[in-house]
């Protein structure tokens, strides 16, 4: 298949394509950080790097987020949305529908849509960062339940 069928069969016309995202080191460093409010006991943070309306993108949100030393932890939650986390630096404990996996530097972690999951970093110096991606076009589409 040639790029002209590509476009003839997902009709997609050239005005509402959306144009490619570039970010630098030095874009990503200015990004705001974002958290969790207190009532979620989270001690996790994150910078959106690609999410409609800041970028001018669809289907995937994506971003980096970062658990500190010790207590670093984002509690039990769910999402409509599937999620995928590439570990960046550090280790720690994922868990899916309560199995533990142990992760590290360069672990995937596939999330099915609905799955309880957790984060925790049990470090006591190194920070648990993480890429992780959505298929949505924002992340304000992704609602974040908590477990009480």
């Amino acid at each position: 298949m040639n790029i002209s069928e590509i476009e003839t069969t997902t009709k997609v016309p050239p005005a509402t394509r959306k144009s490619p995202v570039v970010l630098h080191a030095g874009d990503i460093e200015a990004l705001e950080t974002e958290t969790f409010s207190h009532e979620q006991d989270a001690h996790v943070s994150w910078k959106t790097l690609i999410s409609s309306p800041k970028t001018s993108t669809e289907s995937l949100t994506v971003g980096i987020a970062t658990c500190p030393p010790k207590r670093g932890s984002l509690p039990r939650h769910r999402h409509a949305q599937a999620e995928c986390y590439h570990i960046i630096s550090g280790k720690g404990v994922v868990v899916i529908d309560g199995e533990e996996h142990s992760v590290g530097a360069g672990s995937v972690v596939y999330i099915p849509g609905l799955a309880g999951h957790s984060v925790r970093n049990e470090h006591p110096v190194e920070e648990l960062k993480w890429f992780y991606v959505f298929n949505a076009n924002s992340f304000a589409d992704i609602k974040y339940v908590f477990d009480s």
